[in-house]
């Protein structure tokens, strides 16, 4: 592990109360003057959901894998892809947007990044268990594999952390940055196996899910739920995931360390 990212990790350890008061603030910020507050992260993505449901389930007849229920096989995958979109479309701002702590030389503001992180992880949590319950009501039993969630969730954090802190570095510099991304997601939400499955894809395209990060954190999820597979059932995805993760780690802090010296001039 770099000198880079041990520092920045140590700061995030360090500074742990602080990103405490500004996720709980961050939270209350997001539902002030709704009547709905914090229900408002629960109703926003059931509504995506339903949305998914009635177009693949209802209008297109659309099953997973051995007759699985479309709900049953897409909820898992989603639940996922929302923490990833939406804590990256939170980080990619978040220097911009605080430049009055960026200037405060004593503020560590690679911490900014990781606020949106716990923040989007309050609503992933709570929907966790809504998808938790769907599945009972299906009649399918959670087992063991259920505690593998935390492993998953850890494995995105890595990938979150890596993606959040180069794009809110060169946000700062870049503007269009925010837009690029936008754009990005877009497109790799379908091309990761979350509303299709991954075998109904011709043998020639087996790299785009090998290669994509993101599909290793969606089936890991489906694995842990509904499928009842264990983390080892996989080594050679893992590898390539941690192959991929490990490094962008590294070139997020190193990235960030490099830029954040510059921060308070731009802004």
């Amino acid at each position: 592990m770099s000198g880079s990212t041990k520092s920045m990790l140590r700061n995030i350890y360090d500074y742990r109360s602080t990103i405490n008061l500004m996720v709980r603030r961050e939270l209350a910020t997001r539902y002030v003057g709704t009547i709905g507050g914090p229900l408002w992260a629960i109703l926003q993505p059931l509504v995506t959901v339903f949305v998914f449901w009635f177009v693949f389930s209802v209008g297109f007849k659309a099953q997973g894998p051995s007759q699985t229920s479309f709900i049953l096989y897409f909820l898992p995958g989603y639940l996922p892809w929302l923490l990833f979109i939406e804590t990256l479309n939170a980080s990619v701002n978040s220097i911009v947007g605080n430049s009055h702590l960026v200037k405060k030389t004593i503020f560590p503001t690679e911490v900014l990044p990781v606020v949106h992180l716990a923040a989007s992880s309050f609503t992933h949590l709570v929907l966790l268990v809504t998808t938790s319950v769907v599945i009972l009501a299906h009649g399918v039993s959670l087992q063991w594999t259920f505690f593998q969630i935390a492993y998953y969730y850890c494995a995105l954090v890595c990938l979150l952390l890596g993606f959040s802190w180069t794009l809110a570095a060169l946000q700062v510099f870049h503007r269009d940055v925010g837009q690029v991304v936008g754009v990005i997601l877009n497109l790799w939400f379908w091309i990761t196996p979350i509303v299709w499955n991954k075998e109904n894809i011709p043998q020639q395209y087996d790299w785009v899910i090998n290669y994509n990060p993101v599909s290793y954190i969606v089936e890991g999820y489906r694995r842990s739920l509904i499928y009842e597979l264990p983390i080892w059932h996989d080594v050679d995805a893992a590898l390539r995931f941690w192959g991929m993760a490990i490094p962008l780690v590294w070139l997020g802090a190193h990235v960030f360390k490099r830029l954040k010296v510059d921060f308070a001039d731009v802004l």
